[in-house]
């Protein structure tokens, strides 16, 4: 929720803080913290055989459908067919649409952390040190690659940019997958007033490490962004499990977690799309800011909810159920 809000709200919080301390690096670390504390060691193939159902259909279902919304938004003369063209693109190179980005990211990621799993020490290490050098050489010079050249710099960069955030996906999986297997079952046995103690802790911890350091591109700078988001996703995951008890934030909080595929798909590729065209081709603004985005983000909200009942109701096969 926290990032379908980042995603609509655009200057009506201050900007003098990063806030949105819980990104997409909270959900890999929820996955390894979870793996860490199972007893049963998964397979690549008996992984692939699962994560077909749940993310690879969901993924060619959403792109589909998407792709159909772009055609009717050039249709209605409110898209240009080169926003269509990039989505293709964006969809066979498994960039993904938006926020389809996720599921390619989060699988190729944990078919990696499979696979150097059970390797040798040495092996471990040359292996996520090639993962911290992609995602560093990929931050640092990118953008950089054919600057000149719009086109051509899009048709590099997507491919690269899957690859960097497969890499990026193994890191935060080991991180919470190790100090999970150690320390994963101690510290949800422990009080809920400790939990709660240790999650308002790390979620100080990543505010701080979000907030006070340089935005140059190093590699010191990109391991402090790795250390605090790791801290946001144990934050969170600590936090929640303390007043998980608390049935007025509970129950709507695990319905979103429940529905949490649809609501990251749906609230970006098409409910923030329709916000900006509404709010410039029909309401007639030339930037997309200030108090309206958060009426935007009410009316989604609404919006979010049909569309999580109609999909579970009739169309159970878009995320991969039967």
């Amino acid at each position: 929720m926290t990032l379908f809000f980042l995603h609509f709200e655009n200057e009506w919080m201050s900007t003098e803080y990063n806030y949105f301390i819980v990104r997409s690096p909270a959900f890999y670390i929820v996955i390894g913290w979870l793996w860490g504390m199972s007893p049963n060691k998964k397979t690549i193939k008996g992984h692939w055989e699962r994560r077909k159902k749940g993310l690879v259909k969901p993924y060619i279902w959403f792109s589909i459908i998407f792709l159909c919304f772009d055609a009717i938004m050039i249709l209605l003369q409110q898209m240009d067919v080169t926003i269509l063209i990039r989505d293709i693109y964006k969809t066979i190179t498994l960039r993904g649409i938006g926020t389809l980005w996720f599921l390619p990211a989060l699988l190729g990621g944990e078919i990696l952390f499979i696979y150097f799993r059970d390797k040798k020490h040495i092996i471990k290490v040359l292996a996520y040190s090639a993962c911290l050098l992609i995602v560093f050489l990929f931050n640092k010079y990118a953008h950089n690659l054919f600057s000149q050249n719009h086109i051509l710099n899009f048709a590099v960069v997507t491919p690269l940019r899957v690859i960097k955030d497969c890499s990026n996906a193994c890191i935060y999986i080991s991180i919470a997958y190790a100090v999970s297997s150690y320390f994963g079952k101690r510290i949800f046995n422990t009080r809920r007033i400790y939990l709660l103690i240790i999650g308002v802790v790390s979620l100080s911890i990543a505010f701080c490490g979000l907030n006070f350091y340089s935005s140059k591109y190093t590699l010191l700078n990109i391991l402090n962004f790795i250390i605090a988001n790791s801290f946001a996703g144990f934050g969170i995951l600590f936090l929640f499990r303390s007043l998980e008890w608390l049935k007025p934030l509970s129950l709507p909080l695990s319905y979103c977690g429940k529905n949490s595929l649809t609501i990251m798909a749906f609230h970006f590729c098409l409910l923030f799309q329709l916000a900006l065209i509404i709010d410039k081709n029909l309401l007639g603004y030339t930037n997309y800011y200030g108090d309206r985005t958060i009426v935007y983000f009410l009316i989604a909200l609404i919006l979010q909810i049909a569309i999580i009942e109609i999909i579970n109701k009739k169309f159970r096969f878009i995320i991969g159920k039967n």
